[in-house]
């Protein structure tokens, strides 16, 4: 008597499904793993094309308040940059200062030199755009304070400080020196002026006492 041949194939389950380790469920779970693969790369390859510039550091920084006025002003970004589309604009009180650029083709910063800022508030304008052509825009500020002013004193003349003397006391002396003098002179001029009559009267009267004497003795 023959042999009953025995079935090849997974046996079935209480419900009639195959066992989950059949064939059929492994060859579904190896040909979603190249699908899953796929997807992962399109999403890394195309990750790079919807990067954008923004901006990272800046110097002087957003919203600082500065007592000594900047003469350069840098801006950092994310992304490479298009030079020729990517610039920022500074603003000033007086209105337009001048135009920062980018500093090299794919290069991450811009730049504004030279710059003999006023006291005020300053407002940076960028636009950066990205070497896959997506653009970004955005604002940053700073303040220049007023200078400090220092006191100013006027010092005292070398002379005056040498002598000691208050000028106003040096100059309320000189005229009572100059006084002084004038009497000195005065009294000098009233004395000679005295003894110059008495002085011609004696000769008068000698020269007449001698003119008489001489008569008398002639006679």
């Amino acid at each position: 008597m023959r042999g009953v041949a025995q079935p090849t194939g997974p046996a079935p389950c209480a419900t009639g499904h195959a066992r989950v380790d059949s064939p059929a469920v492994s060859t579904s779970t190896r040909s979603i793993t190249p699908v899953v693969a796929a997807l992962l790369l399109v999403v890394a390859v195309a990750a790079p094309a919807f990067a954008h510039a923004e901006i990272k550091t800046s110097d002087p920084e957003d919203a600082a308040v500065l007592a000594t006025p900047p003469t350069v002003i840098t801006l950092t970004f994310t992304e490479g940059l298009d030079q020729a589309k990517s610039s920022f604009v500074l603003d000033g009180p007086a209105g337009a200062v001048g135009t920062g650029k980018a500093v090299e083709q794919g290069g991450t910063v811009m730049t504004l030199a030279g710059l003999t800022l006023a006291p005020g508030a300053y407002t940076i304008k960028w636009t950066s755009a990205s070497t896959d052509g997506h653009l970004d825009r955005g604002t940053l500020s700073f303040t220049v304070l007023e200078p400090a002013s220092a006191p100013t004193t006027t010092p005292p003349s070398n002379a005056s400080a040498a002598s000691g003397v208050a000028p106003s006391a040096a100059t309320s002396a000189a005229p009572a020196a100059s006084a002084g003098g004038g009497d000195a002179g005065t009294t000098s001029s009233s004395g000679t002026d005295v003894l110059l009559p008495i002085i011609l009267g004696l000769a008068i009267v000698a020269g007449l006492g001698a003119f008489i004497l001489r008569r008398s003795r002639r006679a």
